[in-house]
């Protein structure tokens, strides 16, 4: 049996690298959405990310146990110094090359929210950007966000900055207890993961504390290893324990995936296979040999760039093609190997070996990093420049979604308007004292109304307030623990206003058919794992039975109810799609005619409208938004016609879809229709 000092001299293992270029290509197949009919390439590629995270604890952990073995100590700043090295560089050089993308491609709002997005990456916090801006990962909308994979480099930079603190202090005052104490940690983490997955799992997908278990996980088997664990052991047990770690990796990433599980105990599965062939590898292995080979050696080796080359490629490709064959996707799989090849040869490689020295290093990347924060800042306060993308961009311009704000206060709880923002804070205009009250209640989908209902308040003598949230329809036994929470807190909000009008409006097919829409026209009908129903039937009969109590509990309190039906998905993002189209209709003075299928619509929202049926009084009022925007001669619901863009994204209503909503509400109210309201 080797020494301690012989286990923390360990050579160059290739075998981390063929690990590297499983987990790369299963995330780079995963984001490409490859579809064969029904059956879509490794739906669980995600998980390679997961596996990314155990390879980091272990080369993390290994690096600084051989330094604290060695010295003694840890240096903060040579450690730092080789994370920027090998990070920061080929990261900023991908974010200078999208620049001129986002300009061309992105409408105003959306440029936007990929300044701010750059900013966060840069800061390496860019999971708590996506966490809080509530962005589902893998959801259409995401796949058009350039740097929504960085969430991943910010969970491990901010593992860097607390671990090697961590491991010093316990590596000097409770060396004999140290894996005990990093078991515990992981422990603690994973079932921390688990409980949040049920609870928040926008946290829990994104944030550092639910993933440090996987990290730790990798950190462990470094510990094992450097005391020499399994390093020579030839049972025929742990002779096969190579074999089922890779099983265990590759049968989640090739089968149907758990997002809704993710990450919890069910991760335990690729992230223990991950752990099993780091601590059994054999030279005379199979399994260590085929992840040793130099073609997984030489693509591990590229991974880093791939990784972050092949999200904004394929964000870009999406918005100049939004309907891509699985050629032009092999297409994109080309240019991002390209460019990595380059990058790595070219940037990140130079930057490692030293080649570039210190001074040169920290001058290159603030002067770049400066750059990058001006022109991004700048986008920002220019509102993402609407005056640039010709007819089209303007028009997509006037159908961005109108903020309600009091007194500075925004009236909506979303993104960084905040997902704690407490019902009793809720905005509350009086523009008659003594009059009844509108109260607008629901989640994004209400949000999109907001406007058009402010002004039918003001226009009619009425008080208008509202409770509005991403992601949160409000009713009761949602099973969602923040948005559960809010549901029950509308109730005692409710009960200060005088038999209010209540205006209520849910993406309640989300709700209840889970996934996403599937236009089966190429768009998200690439990626069954979103668009197929993802609740069980009991399920689906308990969060109806919350509907309709929820409602009708409403009505038992006083109020009157107009309930607006829910919205056409499109399956495709409206705003971006009509801006991709000015960079070819420079001149463009009408609008493209964007829609999709009413039958469609129709089987998604039958759960739906089954349940709001079931609200029956003589205080309920219906407003049907399929009336307005879709034909059942041409089977179809129109998001764009003429100069008319009635959807600003894949399922909001623009200003103007809103104004056509809320003038039938007022029809049904008996209330006089704002002038303010586009015909």
């Amino acid at each position: 049996m080797r020494s301690q000092q012989s286990a923390l001299d360990m050579k160059y293992r290739p075998d981390v690298d063929g690990l590297r270029t499983l987990a790369v290509v299963a995330v780079i197949l995963y984001h490409a959405k490859i579809n064969f009919g029904a059956w879509q390439l490794l739906p669980g590629g995600y998980l390679g990310v997961d596996v990314f995270f155990v390879i980091s604890g272990f080369l993390i952990t290994t690096l600084l146990m051989k330094e604290l073995h060695h010295s003694g100590r840890v240096s903060l700043l040579s450690f730092y110094e080789r994370r920027v090295r090998r990070l920061l560089p080929a990261l900023l050089l991908v974010m200078l090359a999208s620049l001129p993308f986002a300009w061309h491609y992105l409408p105003p709002v959306n440029l936007v929210d990929f300044s701010e997005s750059l900013i966060f990456s840069l800061l390496f916090s860019s999971n708590i950007y996506w966490d809080f801006s509530l962005q589902q990962y893998g959801a259409e909308s995401a796949l058009l966000q350039p740097f929504l994979h960085t969430w991943s480099l910010a969970v491990e930079e901010q593992y860097y900055l607390v671990y090697p603190l961590l491991l010093f202090a316990l590596y000097r005052r409770a060396r004999r207890y140290l894996a005990v104490i990093l078991t515990i940690g992981l422990v603690v983490s994973l079932i921390f993961a688990e409980w949040m997955t049920q609870r928040d799992p926008s946290f829990s997908f994104y944030m550092m504390p639910t993933r440090l278990w996987e990290l730790l996980a990798g950190s462990l088997a470094a510990l094992l290893l450097l005391n020499q664990f399994a390093m020579n052991s030839r049972s025929l047990v742990q002779r096969f324990m190579p074999a089922l770690g890779l099983l265990l990796i590759v049968v989640p990433m090739a089968t149907v995936g758990f997002e809704a599980q993710h990450p919890g105990f069910i991760t335990v599965i690729p992230v223990l296979g991950t752990t099993l062939v780091i601590l059994f590898r054999r030279d005379t292995d199979w399994v260590t040999r085929a992840l040793s080979h130099p073609v997984m050696v030489s693509l591990g080796l590229l991974s880093y760039s791939l990784y972050l080359w092949h999200y904004p490629i394929f964000a870009f490709g999406r918005m100049a093609e939004p309907l891509p064959s699985i050629e032009l996707k092999c297409v994109w799989i080309v240019i991002t190997l390209v460019l990595s090849t380059l990058s790595y040869h070219l940037i990140e490689k130079p930057f490692r070996s030293r080649s570039v020295s210190r001074r040169m290093l920290f001058a290159t990347v603030f002067l770049t990093s400066l750059a990058l924060l001006a022109v991004s800042s700048l986008w920002i306060i220019a509102k993402g420049f609407p005056g640039r993308g010709g007819y089209l961009g303007g028009l997509v311009q006037s159908a961005e979604q109108r903020n309600v704000f009091l007194d500075g206060k925004n009236c909506h709880s979303g993104k960084f308007a905040g997902r704690f923002f407490g019902i009793s804070e809720s905005c509350v205009f009086t523009y008659s004292p003594g009059s009844k009250t509108l109260v607008l209640v629901g989640d994004s989908h209400a949000f999109s109304l907001a406007e058009s209902v402010r002004a039918l308040a003001e226009a009619n003598g009425l008080n208008y307030s509202q409770v509005t949230q991403d992601g949160c329809p409000h009713i009761a036994g949602y099973p969602q623990a923040l948005c559960g929470k809010r549901s029950k807190a509308v109730e005692s909000f409710l009960r200060q206003f005088e038999n209010p009008i209540i205006i209520y409006s849910a993406r309640l097919q989300r709700l209840l058919e889970g996934g996403e829409f599937d236009n089966q026209e190429g768009e998200q009908g690439s990626d069954p794992d979103k668009t197929n129903s993802t609740t069980t039937i009991n399920e689906k009969f308990e969060r109806a039975r919350g509907i309709v109590t929820t409602l009708t509990g409403w009505l038992d309190q006083g109020a009157r109810l107009v309930i607006v039906y829910p919205v056409p998905e499109q399956g495709f993002h409206v705003n971006t799609r009509l801006f991709s189209y000015n960079q070819v209709i420079r001149n463009a003075d009408e609008v493209p005619t964007l829609s999709t299928s009413y039958s469609l619509f129709k089987d998604r929202v039958a759960s739906s409208y089954q349940a709001l049926d079931q609200v029956t009084g003589p205080n309920v009022k219906r407003v049907y938004p399929e009336y307005l925007f879709c034909s059942a001669e041409s089977d179809r619901c129109v998001a764009s016609e003429s100069d008319r863009l009635y959807f600003f994204s894949d399922n909001h209503v623009s200003p103007l879809g809103a104004d056509l909503i809320i003038r039938e509400v007022a029809v049904e109210l008996g209330l006089r229709i704002p002038d303010s309201f586009r015909k």
